[in-house]
């Protein structure tokens, strides 16, 4: 029987997979690096899995100077000679003993360029956003005090156009103030009450929602006797009328909690980035309350617990 003969064509492409297959050997595609950490302080985790430690000497110099315009003169710790608390950094949990770095002025800058960060809440904050502004102002000489849309305090630094402002708003709800008729203290010794409206955010932002790309809330150090003693009580609203039963001060913030995270998610942009930040048991030298837990030293944790209760 005659064989058969595939004709030239057919063969060239099995020919040609072949040579292929010979001058270039089957190899994996490389693979993509692995991802690079991301670096101290980056990560999300960063911000609570962690602990305070004593900052690495020689301590650095403050990142700005007493005459920072920023500063209120009765806060102005530098110019009115306050002597330093404990030299701290924190130590994320992640970082195998590394400190976060410290702010990186013009880094910050141009990395929030052309945005707007907003603090809202009590003085811990106020203290916060005066810090940062005047280290932000050692990156942009042409920083300027800034005072709009109801903001407490704040500061544009038109290098890379960013604005960094303060509401005030201690209880973050709306609160007013209630004298007793005719201005006579009843029998039970109050001399009035505040009104606190757990479901109207204060005056102070509840405009401004809107405004920011940043937003970051925080409230706790009025919530205590020294700031509403038993004769000018808070009394809690809701839609209007008293909330029954009454609530004590500490059901109160839980409520009014509850009710302003589920205002910020309905009402700001999902877009924003959102941010909540804690109390500290240090914010009063020699103040009202925790005068036990020492300042010069890391915090102790049954410090710690006395102020969480």
């Amino acid at each position: 029987m005659p064989r058969l003969r595939l004709p030239l064509v057919l063969l060239l492409p099995i020919a040609l997979t072949i040579i292929l297959l010979i001058l270039f050997p089957f190899s994996p595609s490389p693979r993509s690096p692995p991802p690079q950490p991301l670096p101290c302080g980056a990560a999300l985790s960063d911000a609570a899995d962690g602990r305070w430690v004593p900052t690495p000497s020689p301590a650095p110099p403050p990142l700005y100077s007493p005459s920072c315009p920023f500063h209120r003169n009765a806060w102005n710790c530098l110019r009115n000679g306050r002597p330093q608390l404990a030299a701290l950094s924190w130590a994320p949990a992640r970082c195998g003993g590394a400190v976060v770095p410290r702010v990186d002025a013009a880094g910050f800058l141009a990395a929030a360029r052309g945005r707007r960060i907003g603090l809202v809440g009590d003085s811990l904050s106020e203290n916060l956003v005066v810090a940062l502004l005047c280290a932000l102002r050692s990156a942009d000489d042409g920083a300027r005090k800034w005072k709009r849309r109801g903001a407490w305090r704040g500061g544009y630094f038109p290098k890379e156009d960013v604005v960094v402002a303060y509401h005030r708003a201690v209880l973050l709800a709306k609160y007013t103030w209630l004298p007793v008729e005719n201005s006579e203290v009843r029998k039970d010794g109050i001399k009035g009450t505040y009104r606190v409206d757990v479901d109207i955010p204060a005056n102070d932002w509840i405009n401004v929602t809107k405004f920011y790309d940043v937003l970051i809330f925080n409230t706790g150090h009025w919530w205590d006797r020294y700031k509403f003693p038993k004769d000018t009580p808070l009394v809690f609203y809701k839609g209007g009328k008293p909330i029954e039963p009454p609530l004590d001060m500490h059901n109160g913030l839980k409520v009014v909690l509850k009710s302003i995270a589920s205002y910020i998610e309905r009402e700001v942009p999902r877009k924003t980035l959102k941010l909540w930040r804690t109390q500290s048991p240090r914010h009063f030298y020699g103040g009202y309350a925790f005068q036990s837990c020492e300042l010069f030293i890391p915090l102790h944790k049954s410090c710690a617990a006395q102020f969480l209760v």
